[in-house]
């Protein structure tokens, strides 16, 4: 193990012919609302939803293009929207909680465009009705993709539709090699409502060089700030391999067959801005490890069972939001939530290995985020995760990462990013931990997986430009964009 440090430089172009039409902002970012800020509220009438296609009606009459896009794209269906609107007739209404449905429904990915107005009932005095219009993204994806990186080449293809006959589920398939014969293919599906209610299924099947894979989860997360309970249960089974590295080559592999589930609980309680969280936590894992091919990289584990159970507690402060253009996305509106949180989870692990006496190791982990407007047009987002096993007073295993993102968005149309992120893993019991470093990992210029060890610390700066060039034969306001990043890593 050792720490890494090398460094790259380089400038590469690409571009985008985007077929959806920008999203509509005034200026690059707008702040949405401030916690603690006073609001009127009033009683919620009537209800009303309108659903549009990808392109607007006169764009989709005058270009062939938008009206063959229009007539083979499935419109949201009305009762997708509605499921995202947890009031209903006479319940206390404010601006607030337009704004977060709007973001709500942003955060779907199926809309390019979304408004939540209030407006004066025509039937009852002092009333609101709520008129909620959106227009969709283009759901349907595909292509095919050819890379030569880090020495290797590489193919693949992918398709898949994220709004199946308007109903918000996802059905994908996708497929992938290389040249050292590494593949992987996959096909899942989602269902973002199952028989109706806010549950969402998932399920994925597949098939890797190294073996098949399968995995589903029923999740009921938290649909609005001030939702009070969330719960998730999942299960996966794998057929893989461990590789282990050097230079780019693998020298030793151990493959492994794993099954595992998880179960986890949460409530919520204060405020939209402010809240605290507690939950329980449950997991498993069944891991049986076959024969070693390669080099002798030390004294590997038995076959090993591992339940863990725990509690989990956590606090958010929410200072406000902000809508930008320009940041993560061109294209459309990118909700960003200012203010901070910390989540801990503590229980503990019984581990069963062949041949050893089970033990109970005490298990933890920790989760700090925060996001902060520093200026007019400067962001910066930092993290800090960590997570350590307990054995007899001695590490068993633990891991840790920093990171920090920084955007300037004073240059338009030049978004100037920075990250830096420092990542430290150490296993002492299961397989060990090798962490690698290369270009298909951010360092342009080396070998895929050049470099390996139990430490990465990496810095990226990026200038984004984006030119602005419309492209006349799709839509008025589509727009092709022409990226040229400028990155060193570290």
């Amino acid at each position: 193990p050792s720490t890494l440090l090398s460094s790259a430089c380089w400038l590469t172009g690409h571009l985008t012919v985007p077929l959806m039409a920008s999203a509509a902002v005034v200026g690059p970012i707008q702040v949405e609302d401030q916690a603690g800020a006073p609001a009127a509220s009033w009683p919620l009438g009537r209800i009303e939803v309108h659903t549009a296609s990808i392109y607007p009606e006169g764009a989709a009459q005058d270009r062939f293009l938008p009206r063959i896009v229009n007539a083979t794209h499935w419109t949201t269906q009305e009762k997708v929207v509605r499921r995202e609107i947890w009031k209903s007739a006479g319940d206390p209404v404010t601006e607030d909680f337009a704004r977060e449905l709007e973001r709500n429904l942003r955060r779907t990915g199926l809309f390019a465009e979304v408004t939540a107005e209030l407006v004066p009932s025509t039937d009852e005095e002092g009333v609101r009705d709520l008129i909620v219009r959106t227009r969709d993204r283009l759901s349907i994806s595909g292509g095919a993709s050819g890379s030569f990186v880090g020495d290797v080449a590489s193919g693949g293809f992918s398709l898949s539709e994220s709004n199946l006959f308007g109903t918000g589920d996802r059905l994908r398939f996708g497929f992938f090699e290389n040249d050292e014969e590494e593949f992987r293919g996959s096909l899942s599906y989602r269902d973002r409502y199952l028989l109706g209610t806010w549950t969402t299924a998932a399920v994925e099947v597949g098939r890797t060089d190294q073996g098949n894979f399968a995995g589903t989860r029923i999740t009921r997360p938290f649909r609005y700030l001030e939702d009070d309970f969330a719960w998730e249960v999942n299960a996966r089974t794998v057929e893989a391999e461990r590789d282990y590295f050097f230079r780019g080559d693998t020298v030793t592999e151990v493959p492994f067959d794993e099954t595992g589930a998880g179960a986890s609980a949460t409530w919520r309680s204060g405020t939209a801005e402010r809240f605290w969280t507690r939950g329980l936590r449950a997991r498993f894992t069944d891991t049986a490890y076959g024969n070693t091919r390669g080099a002798d990289i030390g004294t590997l584990p038995g076959d090993t069972e591992a339940t863990f159970v725990g509690v989990a507690a956590g606090f958010t402060d929410i200072s406000g939001f902000d809508r930008v253009t320009g940041l993560d996305t061109i294209q459309f509106i990118q909700d960003i939530q200012l203010g901070f949180s910390i989540d801990a989870e503590a229980g503990a692990t019984l581990r069963s290995e062949e041949g050893e006496v089970s033990q109970s190791q005490p298990t933890g982990s920790l989760d700090l985020r925060s996001t902060y407007r520093l200026g007019e047009t400067q962001y910066l987002s930092l993290g800090a995760t960590g997570a350590a096993r307990l054995q007899s007073g001695e590490t068993a295993g633990w891991n840790s990462r920093l990171d920090l993102r920084a955007f300037d968005l004073t240059l338009a149309p030049h978004t100037l990013a920075f990250s830096a992120s420092l990542v430290n893993a150490e296993e002492n019991q299961d397989l060990p931990v090798q962490l690698t470093l290369g270009e298909d990992s951010g360092l342009r210029g080396y070998p895929r997986r050049e470099f390996s060890g139990d430490r990465i610390l990496r810095l990226n700066l990026e200038d984004r430009i984006d030119l602005g060039i419309s492209t006349r034969s799709f839509d008025p306001v589509s727009y092709t964009h022409l990226t040229l990043p400028t990155i060193c890593s570290v």
